[in-house]
């Protein structure tokens, strides 16, 4: 049995990319990326420690200023803080307090909860992270067609 593929409409895809400005090449990746990571977000937030809730509401993705990347993990800004989250992830030392005579403070366990959503979600993400590349491409097209109609 042989199997034959067509890469013809690949090619024409990766050189109508390499045409487009830097700008429209940046929002072509992170929407690609965005949707890829989707499963790693989903695995994040379902991993995560529950005592409020706000970690969990504050995992998400940001886009890196003046790079073509994302950054997946707890948001510092907006109203949801997760600013503990590498607390809960790698633990801390004991901790004792300056005042009250050096009382100790306790510490914290980590529990590798996003390393392990991150080792889960990691061959989903990689597998899919190409279609929606190249869907992303397909979008991108059609959205400059409908414009000049």
């Amino acid at each position: 049995m042989e199997v034959q593929i067509d890469s013809s409409q690949i090619v024409m895809l990766e050189e109508f990319f390499n045409n487009l400005s830097t700008i429209n090449q940046k929002k072509i990746f992170l929407a690609g990326f965005r949707k890829a990571a989707k499963p790693l977000v989903q695995a994040a937030k379902s991993n995560a420690p529950y005592r409020t809730g706000t970690l969990r509401k504050s995992i998400g993705t940001m886009a890196v200023p003046n790079e073509i990347a994302i950054l997946v993990g707890a948001k510092k800004s907006g109203t949801y803080k997760g600013w503990h989250g590498h607390f809960t992830e790698n633990g801390t030392v004991e901790r004792f307090r300056k005042t009250k005579g050096g009382a100790s403070t306790g510490k914290v366990k980590g529990t590798h909860w996003f390393e392990h959503a991150f080792d889960t979600t990691q061959a989903e993400m990689y597998d899919t992270m190409e279609k929606e590349w190249y869907e992303e491409i397909d979008r991108f097209i059609i959205r400059v067609n409908k414009k000049i109609k």
